[in-house]
């Protein structure tokens, strides 16, 4: 990957408009203008990685997350099962992307932090699954799978080279976000005032989750 001024200024625009969203449209009602700073998020991140000549499958990760922005931005529910596609999608190319990674580097010393990690990771998905099940219903269909995704995502992402710590981190804050989103929609009422609380730790955590894991996989690309 070869970073120019240009893939910088998007960078820095896509970090601008992810502090610009958490700053003035957190708790306000949906709206077009919110919607494209949202998503201008993820684009940008996207175009500028395309730009640099980033492998495809990130590429695709960084679009498809942008995609999903776009989609739940308008919190209506019928959007809902398109955002967890979308979402489904960029998990599954971020897991083969650290997978690639994992492989080319070949570092698996030390051990037992990356399988504490892992049994952490799934036995606190399992958990939230257990718990969620009864307020699914039909959207366990999307949910269960996208549940295995993310969390095989994090997994793998314990098997970066220790260079690519960032994407570790990256990939707990993306647990963490989607897991309290999905307690929104499935089992905060509208009018609950914790959602004052639960927005701002939604999207911050996840606009840290994004950017953690882009600097994780750049770092564990220079170390291999």
């Amino acid at each position: 990957m070869e970073f120019s001024t240009i893939t910088w200024a998007l960078c820095g625009f896509g970090a601008l408009a992810a502090a610009a969203y958490g700053l003035m449209f957190l708790g306000r009602p949906p709206s077009l203008l919110s919607a494209a700073v949202k998503t201008a998020f993820m684009a940008a991140f996207a175009a500028a990685f395309a730009l640099a000549g980033a492998e495809p499958l990130l590429i695709l990760a960084l679009a498809a997350a942008a995609a999903g922005d776009w989609f739940l931005a308008f919190d209506k529910k019928q959007l809902v099962p398109l955002g967890i596609l979308s979402f489904l999608i960029a998990q599954l190319a971020y897991l083969f992307v650290f997978l690639a990674l994992a492989m080319l580097a070949l570092d698996a010393t030390p051990l037992w932090p990356r399988y504490a990690a892992m049994a952490l990771i799934c036995a606190t998905t399992l958990g939230f699954l257990v718990w969620m099940a009864p307020k699914l219903g039909w959207m366990a269909l999307g949910v269960v799978p996208y549940s295995i995704a993310i969390t095989a995502m994090a997994c793998m992402a314990f098997w970066l080279p220790w260079a690519g710590w960032p994407a570790m981190l990256g990939a707990v804050s993306f647990l963490v976000s989607d897991f309290v989103l999905a307690v929104e929609l499935f089992r905060l009422p509208a009018d609950a005032p914790v959602r004052r609380i639960t927005a701002p730790v939604v999207w911050w955590s996840y606009a840290a989750a994004q950017m953690l894991i882009v600097a994780g996989v750049v770092l564990a690309y220079a170390a291999v």
